[in-house]
Order: C-alpha cells, then sequence, then structure tokens
C-alpha cells in the first residue's frame, strides 16, 4: 500500500470513528468528562509519583480521597443556602410576577402581549425552585450508571493515562509515527492549559464576586457569583449577561448595607463586575490563560455557540478546545505543504 493510500485510509477512518462518536456522543459524556477530569488531576498525581515516590495506585486514592472529601463537606456547607436562597428566589419571583400582572394594563397596548408572554413562561419555568436544583442530581438509574461510569474511567485515566497514550502509537505506522506523536503532545498542552485554566476561572470568578456581593448586602450572593462564574466559559456573552443579571436582582431587591437605593446598588454592583472583568483581562487571563489558544475572540465565541448547539453542555466545555486542536492540524498541514513545495523549486531559484 502506497503512503497516498495508507494517508486516505486513515483519514476515511478518522472520519468514520468522530461521525460514530457524533452519533453516540450521549453514551460518551462520562468518559469525556473523566478524561477532562484527567486532565485536570494528572499533574498532581505525577508529582506524588514522581516526586514523593508514592505509588501511582495509591496516588490516584489519595486525589479520589481528597476530593470526596472536600465535596462531601463543600456540599455539606453551600447546599443549605443554596436552597435557602433558591426558595427565597422563586417566592421573589412570584410576588414581581403578581405586581406585573396588576400593573399590565398600564402599558402600551403593543407592549402588552410581550409583557404577558414573558410572564407566563416566568410561571412555568422552575428555574430557581428547589425542585429544580434537586433534578440536577442522577436520581435516574441512566445517570447513576454514567457517574459510576465517570468515577470508574477518571480513575482508570489517571492511573493508566501515559500507558493508554502508548499503546495508540502502536497503532501508528512508524513512517508518521514521531509527527502524530508531536502533534498528540501539542494538542495535550492545549488542553491542559484551557481546561485548568478555565476551572481556574469559574473558581476564581465565583469567589471574588461571591465575597463583594456579600459585603454589599446583595440577596442571592451565592447563586449570582455561582451563575457568574460559570458564565465565565462562554467568552465575551456570558459576563455581560451575568452582570445584567446581576444588576436587575439588585434594582428589583435592593442591598442590606450601605443604604443604597436601588438604583446606587445597581451602579454598584455594575462597577464591581466591571472592575472584576478588568482584573481578569489584565492580570488573570495573560498568566493564567496566556496565549493558550491562538484563536481570535470572534472564532472562540462562534466555537463555543456551535459546541452548545452540536453537544450541549459539553459542547461549551470542549468547543474551543477542539477549534484550538482544529488550528494545530491546519498549521501542520499547511507547514507540511509549504515543505513540499520548497523541494519542488528548481535548484538555485528563490
Amino acid at each position: 500500500m502506497t503512503i497516498r493510500l495508507r494517508t486516505a485510509f486513515f483519514i476515511v477512518i478518522g472520519i468514520l470513528l468522530l461521525w460514530f462518536f457524533y452519533l453516540e456522543r450521549a453514551i460518551l459524556t462520562p468518559f469525556i468528562l473523566a478524561g477532562i477530569f484527567a486532565y485536570v488531576f494528572n499533574p498532581i498525581v505525577n508529582l506524588l509519583f514522581h516526586k514523593i515516590r508514592l505509588p501511582r495506585l495509591l496516588s490516584v486514592i489519595i486525589i479520589y480521597v481528597v476530593i470526596i472529601g472536600v465535596m462531601i463537606n463543600l456540599g455539606a456547607i453551600l447546599s443549605g443556602r443554596i436552597i435557602e436562597e433558591s426558595s427565597q428566589l422563586s417566592r421573589y419571583i412570584r410576588e414581581i410576577t403578581e405586581t406585573t400582572k396588576e400593573q399590565i394594563h398600564s402599558l402600551p397596548d403593543w407592549a402588552r402581549p410581550t409583557v404577558e408572554e414573558a410572564l407566563l413562561s416566568l410561571e412555568k419555568s422552575k428555574l430557581f425552585s428547589p425542585e429544580y436544583l434537586f433534578s440536577l442530581f442522577p436520581q435516574a438509574l441512566s445517570r447513576i450508571v454514567s457517574f459510576i461510569l465517570f468515577l470508574f474511567s477518571g480513575f482508570f485515566f489517571l492511573k493508566e493515562g501515559k500507558n493508554i497514550f502508548d499503546k495508540a502509537l502502536t497503532f501508528v505506522p512508524n513512517d508518521y509515527k514521531i509527527e502524530v506523536e508531536i502533534l498528540i503532545r501539542r494538542i495535550n498542552a492545549v488542553l491542559n492549559g484551557y481546561l485548568r485554566g478555565q476551572l481556574f476561572m469559574v473558581f476564581l470568578v465565583s469567589l471574588v464576586l461571591f465575597t463583594a456581593l456579600s459585603i454589599l448586602g446583595v440577596r442571592f450572593a451565592l447563586i449570582l457569583a455561582i451563575f457568574s462564574g460559570v458564565a465565565e466559559i462562554v467568552p465575551i456573552v456570558g459576563p455581560i449577561v451575568a452582570t445584567s443579571v446581576a444588576a436587575i436582582t439588585v434594582f428589583f431587591s435592593g442591598t442590606a448595607h450601605f443604604s443604597l437605593t436601588p438604583i446606587q446598588g445597581t451602579v454598584a454592583v455594575i462597577i464591581v463586575y466591571t472592575v472584576a472583568r478588568q482584573l481578569q483581562d489584565y492580570f488573570v487571563i495573560p498568566y493564567v490563560m496566556g496565549k493558550i489558544t491562538k484563536l481570535h475572540p470572534l472564532v472562540i465565541l462562534f466555537s463555543v455557540i456551535a459546541g452548545e448547539h452540536l453537544m450541549g453542555v459539553l459542547g461549551l466545555i470542549l468547543g474551543v478546545p477542539i477549534a484550538a486542536t482544529i488550528r494545530i492540524l491546519l498549521e501542520y498541514s499547511l507547514d507540511k505543504v509549504n515543505q513540499h513545495s520548497v523541494r519542488a523549486l528548481p535548484r538555485g531559484s528563490k
């Protein structure tokens, strides 16, 4: 088999595998999440294994015990407040809905149908109710099975990650092995940096905003902070939406400290979010995220939106890394084309 035929064969196989993975993306979710989990915590396992000289199996077990312990403690500390704030917010939304219904007759005729439709949608929504929060937990049997698969796969990826990589390389023809290994390591560096950077950004933004909103005495500070942190996953649009939601909430509910009027509280919250955004842009993102992806902001935004459309929540997380991977592959292909073009030039030509 010639080199061109082998190349075409592997391209076709790759396309078929990608198409299969897309069709079966629902069952792949726990494995993908386990892979992300392994990406994030693999450096810690390597530290325990290489520096402290602990067996790799014991290192993974330690990581699991620590993570489970932290999750249990955080759950015990935060779950009560989250449920309480969600109940308060649900009651507050109902109160605003009833008040708006009483005043809706004073609106212009052209605006009344839109407001009525928005109120109807708000009444049907259970987004902030405790029932909605509890529905997020794996109650169905399939979700329990997925969670078990996630734990098992994450454990396996952490313990055997390098071996999996080495075994995968054995299926690559010798003519391409070095180049494929270089490509995989470049892609791996992008995925590692981006995923860890995003997780750190979500945690940092949630912590900073929760502290600032609590100082101002904003109601539902914890829910707003968590929502704002998760919104950081969606570039450009996410922070704007988070700021708008926080400002609207403060405008209607006010603040408990500093005797601020609703308008003053709204302005204060907008300033807090703006300052937090500027600090990220100038001090945090360049050092945490750097220029990992080397993508234009519009490409990043499109990648996130397209990923969410195709894969849901996983697409939000993986859209940018996939786009960065495509960039690496395109750059590699262009480099190869340029090299062949240079070799094809007659001797002595420029």
